[in-house]
Parts: structure tokens; C-alpha cells; sequence
């Protein structure tokens, strides 16, 4: 595949029709890992490659940053981490859990992105730490390639705290809010890294005081005010 010899994989392009074009992604995916066929390949990236561009571009746009350069670099970043070590973990994944797909190439585009993003301001500012993504900001995307019950239902949880968040947040920008939180929750970024995001428009205090609001909210709406519940969301 043209990856694999450290060409970059132009996302420009129009898909032209192949052989594989009647196959699920699921099967391509697997027809890249196993067979290593390049027409296979070209496939894949005609499929997604216009949305994850998308993805790296919307999660770009977030930390100020609309070069098509470098939206183009990130997208080769999350190509090389899908297909890391042959691709094992994303056949796998697609294996199992095949109607998740488009969830998991979602989050992996937009942690490549927001680790990016997250290492450059470290190392600016003299930061020796690394951050390290778990997850998409999106709940729906998922978070483990082995679908344990432990993590379906997890995911039915993340699910339904999302659910409550867009449908009862108030004040002057709920989609603002509900990104803060799970950037909070989800992304493990801090609150002064939050604030930072040209979209955010509010202080770290600020912020923090959004993280709190939406918290209680759905400690009181979806978990309940039980003795025995717990501090689940930290």
C-alpha cells in the first residue's frame, strides 16, 4: 500500500471505481490488513477519507488552526496510527463490532488531532508532559476495541449522558457547554486547556464553573442523588 512506502495519500482526489466497490468496510478493511492489496487500499481512502478530513479539520478548527496542510499531515498521522503494526487492531475491531466503524475512525482522527495540538502547546510553553487521548469527544464513538459488557455498558451510560445534555442544557450556549464537558470528561483535558480553544470564549475559572453546572445536572437527572451512587463523574 502507498502508505507503507511513506507516500502521502492524496485526499483530493475523485474515488474511482474498483473492484471491492460492492464490498462492506468491514471487508476492505480486512482486504488492507491480510492481503496488503493496494486496489483494496485505494477503496478505503476513497470511503473515508473525505470525512475523517473532515473530522481533523472541524477538530483543528478548534485549536485556531485552518491550513490545509496541515489538516493533510494530521490525516496522514491518523492513517499511520489506523494501520500501525499491519492494522491488526482496526480489522479486529472491525470484526467485531462492524457497526462502529465509522465511530472508531472518527475518534482516532480527532485524538491524532487533538494530541497534535496538545504536545505543540506543551512543548511551546516548556511542558515536558505528554497528554494522552482515550477517546473522541463524540460518547457514541466508543472507547475499547473488544466489546466487553463492561464496555457496552459504559457506552449505554455515555450514551445517555449525552442524550441529557442535548436535550436539557440552558443557558446562553449548550453546544458550547456540552463540548467543554466532554473534552473535560472524555479528552482529560484540563480546564486552562479548554479555555485556551479559540471556540471556547471563557476563562479556565469559567469553565470550571461550566464543568460543575453540567455535572450535578446529570448526577440529578440520569444517576440520581443515591447514597450509594457514588461520585461517578469525579
Amino acid at each position: 500500500m502507498s502508505l507503507m512506502r511513506d507516500d502521502k495519500v492524496s485526499i483530493s482526489k475523485s474515488p474511482r471505481p474498483t473492484r471491492y466497490a460492492s464490498l462492506s468496510l468491514k471487508e476492505v478493511i480486512c482486504l488492507c490488513a491480510e492481503a496488503r492489496d493496494d486496489e483494496a487500499w485505494e477503496e478505503f481512502i476513497s470511503r473515508v477519507g473525505k470525512p475523517m478530513s473532515f473530522i481533523v479539520m472541524r477538530t483543528a478548527s478548534m485549536w485556531g488552526e485552518h491550513s490545509r496542510t496541515v489538516v493533510e499531515d494530521l490525516l496522514q498521522t491518523t492513517y499511520l496510527k489506523l494501520w500501525d503494526g499491519g492494522g491488526r487492531l482496526l480489522r479486529d475491531f472491525a470484526i467485531q463490532r462492524p457497526e462502529a466503524i465509522w465511530g472508531y475512525l472518527k475518534r482516532t482522527a480527532a485524538n491524532a488531532t487533538h494530541d497534535y495540538f496538545k504536545h505543540s502547546r506543551s512543548q511551546s510553553s516548556g511542558g515536558s508532559e505528554l497528554h494522552v487521548s482515550t477517546s473522541d469527544v463524540d460518547p457514541e464513538a466508543g472507547r475499547d476495541v473488544h466489546g466487553s459488557e463492561e464496555e457496552i455498558a459504559s457506552g449505554v451510560l455515555l450514551k445517555e449522558i449525552d442524550e441529557h445534555l442535548k436535550r436539557c442544557l440552558t443557558g446562553p450556549d449548550p453546544e458550547r457547554d456540552r463540548m467543554i464537558f466532554w473534552l473535560y470528561f472524555r479528552q482529560g483535558m484540563s480546564t486552562k486547556e479548554i479555555a485556551s480553544l479559540p471556540t471556547i470564549g471563557l476563562s479556565a475559572k469559567g469553565v470550571g464553573s461550566v464543568i460543575e453546572r453540567v455535572k450535578h445536572s446529570i448526577r440529578d437527572q440520569i444517576l440520581g442523588m443515591r447514597p450509594d451512587s457514588g461520585d461517578d463523574l469525579g
